[in-house]
């Protein structure tokens, strides 16, 4: 688990320096650890990676005591809420890739609905399309990251099959 605080937190801080359109767009490959917490950890281990992560990611940007970081915390939570049980379906009845779509929109949909509770007068239903599209976009290649990284055998020491499970919980 702490490999994969590890890595979320790296692309995480990685991200952040990454120019953005709109400040919740950005590539979400942070959320791969996200991802491989879900399938190889349950639910718990989906919400210690994803939480930590985002506190670390929002003490190494210095955002911790911003807006941003609330926000970033409700799209972490709602992820690993959607992700978390379903995960134990994969590989089998659902795709990593799938798995990451529904946790990229789950985060999506946390991020828009705190921020216009933070923020009353920003214009949240005129993002909905968009950041629906981006959170499509940016779960696809979150989860095709995650199946290559799974696949690869760095997590588990072999590369057979999608991954080991160990005990989720």
């Amino acid at each position: 688990m702490v490999f994969l605080v590890l890595l979320g937190t790296a692309l995480g801080f990685a991200e952040s320096f990454l120019p953005r359109p709109i400040p919740f767009m950005k590539p979400g490959f942070a959320n791969t650890a996200g991802v491989i917490a879900a399938v190889t950890l349950g639910t718990g281990g989906a919400f210690r990676v994803n939480l930590t992560r985002a506190v670390a990611v929002a003490i190494a940007t210095g955002t911790i005591a911003t807006p941003a970081f609330g926000i970033s915390l409700a799209g972490a939570a709602a992820a690993s809420l959607a992700m978390g049980p379903a995960g134990g379906l994969v590989p089998g009845a659902l795709s990593a890739t799938g798995l990451s779509v529904a946790g990229s929109a789950a985060n999506m949909a946390a991020q828009l609905t705190l921020a216009s509770v933070l923020f009353p007068g920003l214009p949240v239903a005129s993002f909905v399309p968009m950041a629906a599209a981006w959170s499509l976009l940016s779960g696809v290649l979150v989860g095709i990251a995650s199946t290559g990284l799974m696949r690869s055998g760095l997590l588990t020491g072999n590369g057979s099959g999608l991954v080991r499970k160990p005990s989720r919980g």
